[in-house]
């Protein structure tokens, strides 16, 4: 019985040796798996943060072309203004004031050949030559908007950009968070 006793013991012990011994490894190994994954997982994280600060700097300038474009359509504004205050001014002109006017305006040209013109043809053309003057600044001041939008619009597709690749380190993350769960569970 003694026997029987020690040999049951024996086994025991050495059952208990080699499923230590064997959860031994298996805890290493275990350990190893969550702590590539939590590095993994970490060094995601650390990219996310990275697009975050980009993401603020891209937010950053687009706040800045925003504001530029907005001081530009005020400027438009202001153009237009000016042409209606030119517009009205013409249209109050005298006969020597539209000649003197169209006179600055093409002091080579009238002297040449000096035609006679009925007045409201010549305030007509004054007052066009006005809008045609505020339409050549409002064309520069409107490709300088665009050209703006332009690069609003590429500053928003890297954000896009950031997002997609933030969300695919999430979707990664979670991925990583899943296994590590899975191992656990074994």
């Amino acid at each position: 019985m003694l026997k029987k006793i020690g040999l049951v013991a024996a086994l025991a012990l050495i059952g208990y040796s080699l499923f230590t011994l064997g959860d031994i490894k298996g805890t290493a190994n275990f350990k190893g798996k969550l702590d590539s994954l939590t590095e993994v997982n970490d060094y995601l994280l650390i990219q996310n943060q990275i697009a975050d600060s980009q993401i603020k700097a891209i937010e950053r300038q687009d706040s800045i072309l925003t504001y530029n474009i907005e001081h530009q359509k005020a400027k438009v504004i202001r153009i237009k203004e000016i042409v209606e205050v030119e517009k009205n001014k013409i249209d109050n002109f005298t006969e020597q004031e539209l000649v003197s006017y169209l006179n600055n305006r093409y002091p080579k040209d009238t002297i040449t050949n000096p035609l006679p013109v009925a007045q409201p043809v010549l305030a007509s053309a004054s007052r066009d030559l006005a809008a045609y003057d505020g339409a050549k600044h409002e064309i520069v001041i409107k490709d300088s908007v665009i050209a703006i939008q332009e690069s609003r619009i590429t500053l928003k597709d890297s954000t896009i950009t950031l997002f997609v690749n933030k969300e695919g380190r999430y979707k990664s993350i979670i991925g990583n968070k899943d296994q590590a769960i899975s191992e656990w569970s074994k």
